[in-house]
């Protein structure tokens, strides 16, 4: 297998193992997903992380195989639903899949930890693993999110690197796909910080 380490910046690579190591669930609550497809379809969890769109997408009885960069976020996933998905270490931008393998891809909250090159060459390949006709769900964090501090990218406190899109810049990343759905999402978060987020679905066309 590839080392992980070579597709994106060996800082980054070593700030997400770090963050996984040190929080077994860091990120908490009910993952949702919206992606209307028949039960037993093929979805990818781009960046699956501690697995919790990878927990929602189960719950509808897809056939969900995890993919993540960071082998301690691989091993908790595999602990927790052992054979209920498939899961793969590897980068986002060179998936080791076959071509038109799934029905679907989720890409939550991974795509705004992409540099340019990284999230340009993502995009082709999730056109390249999804079926004809297969559809995508992204989320992003949007320009005016709380954490933003007014800019549209920045670095957090524990290193990991953070850029907000809005849903025009979305739709231009995705601009060989058709436009399902595109949503706006506002959350008012405990302490009064707002939390914007950008929601899109997109449909590959059906190859000629």
């Amino acid at each position: 297998m590839d080392d992980p380490s070579e597709g994106r910046g060996s800082d980054q690579v070593d700030c997400w193992e770090r963050f996984y190591r040190e929080n077994k669930r860091p990120w908490r609550g009910i993952g949702k997903v919206s992606l209307d497809i028949p039960p037993g379809s093929k979805v990818l969890d781009i960046g699956c992380g501690n697995g919790k769109t990878t927990a929602a997408l189960i719950k509808m009885g897809l056939d969900v195989t995890g993919l993540d960069f960071s082998p301690s976020a691989i091993s908790h996933c595999i602990s927790v639903f052992g054979d209920k998905a498939k899961f793969t270490i590897a980068e986002c931008d060179r998936m080791p899949f076959s071509d038109n393998h799934f029905d679907a891809a989720v890409a939550v909250h991974i795509l705004e930890h992409l540099n340019e090159t990284q999230l340009k060459d993502t995009v082709k390949e999730i056109s390249r693993v999804l079926a004809p006709g297969g559809l995508v769900f992204v989320r992003v964090f949007a320009v005016g999110d709380a954490r933003s501090d007014g800019r549209d990218r920045n670095r957090r406190g524990n290193g990991i690197e953070y850029r907000y899109y809005s849903e025009d810049e979305m739709k231009s990343i995705f601009k060989d796909f058709e436009l399902i759905s595109s949503e706006r999402k506002d959350e008012t978060m405990r302490f009064g910080a707002v939390r914007v987020k950008t929601e899109c679905l997109f449909r590959l066309p059906e190859r000629l």
